[in-house]
């Protein structure tokens, strides 16, 4: 993760192209009901100040808000339930959103956002995805979200900048072992 950019811009049709790739994840019933609000010039800045995100970065980590693209990942359970009310898929009984065992538009986001995350270092870009801040709902609605989308966080884009260094828990806290995780025929 990215905690210091680079003011230089991001080309965006760079950024619609590994949208465009990051999307093809995984789609219970191909509802396709994860969406994506992306956020560049002064709406980037716009939602550093509405969310209050500028305060707790810039004490901490003041290179953040040189991202010049913020991402927002949506789901939306409706557009799951919608399709799990049509005839092919009725029958799951899943027409309702409390029926579902995992929430499916969460966990389909999650895999879209992180095909983008993945993307996006493979490409030699940063990233940083970070929780909303209490202001977001807000901004959300500034930007003309649906009451019903929920996201799962925010990514900030940018360039590296050259004095990027990791930081946080992985400097203190090592990778757990594969053999600790990975589990054969049984726990």
């Amino acid at each position: 993760m990215t905690r210091e950019f680079s003011p230089e811009p991001v080309d965006p049709v760079l950024i619609d192209e590994l949208l465009d790739i990051a999307r093809r994840a995984p789609s219970a019933g191909f509802s396709q009901g994860v969406h994506f609000v992306v956020l560049s010039g002064e709406q980037v800045e716009r939602f550093w100040s509405v969310t209050a995100a500028d305060e707790w970065f810039s004490g901490r980590r003041s290179g953040v808000m040189q991202a010049s693209i913020i991402v927002l990942p949506f789901a939306v359970a409706r557009e799951y339930t919608a399709r799990y009310s049509e005839p092919d898929k009725i029958a799951f009984g899943l027409d309702d959103a409390a029926n579902w065992p995992v929430p499916f538009w969460l966990t389909d986001t999650a895999m879209a956002t992180q095909n983008l995350l993945l993307l996006l270092e493979d490409r030699g870009l940063g990233a940083l995805y970070f929780g909303v801040f209490e202001g977001c709902d807000v901004f959300f609605r500034e930007l003309g979200v649906p009451d019903d989308a929920q996201t799962i966080g925010v990514i900030a884009i940018g360039h590296r900048a050259a004095t990027d260094r990791p930081s946080g828990s992985p400097r203190a806290r090592g990778r757990r072992p594969l053999g600790e995780l990975v589990h054969r025929n049984r726990w």
